[in-house]
């Protein structure tokens, strides 16, 4: 990846998987860049994923913005990402029972988006 200014976009669902890919989003924002983060809830249940992102970039000093999202992982992280231009999308991988399969959402997300695609294990 070059040197300028990229936008990246992060999935969490607040797996320590993305966590991981919090800190290397983090990493990987130089001076100009913007990070968002999505958090797509399963239900309309209130979670903390959101609190949790914004205090782990917050600790590293990486300002972002935040979108918690009803609906299915891959296809809004897909969307926001189409709709953002974004540079990245950086999500964790879940563990599954044939660890040569990617999990559902990153491997959708792999597939099917339209930018560089990072995925944290």
């Amino acid at each position: 990846m070059s040197g300028r200014p990229r936008r990246i976009l992060v999935g969490v669902d607040g797996s320590d998987a993305s966590q991981r890919a919090l800190d290397v989003a983090a990493e990987l924002a130089g001076y100009g860049s913007s990070v968002a983060v999505v958090h797509v809830r399963d239900g309309e249940e209130a979670t903390n994923v959101i609190d949790l992102a914004r205090e782990r970039l917050h600790r590293r000093q990486i300002a972002a913005r935040y979108l918690e999202l009803p609906g299915e992982a891959a296809r809004e992280i897909l969307e926001v990402a189409h709709l953002t231009d974004v540079d990245l999308v950086v999500v964790g991988r879940r563990r599954v029972p044939d660890r040569s399969r990617l999990g559902s959402v990153s491997s959708r997300v792999v597939g099917e988006a339209r930018c560089d695609v990072l995925v944290v294990r």
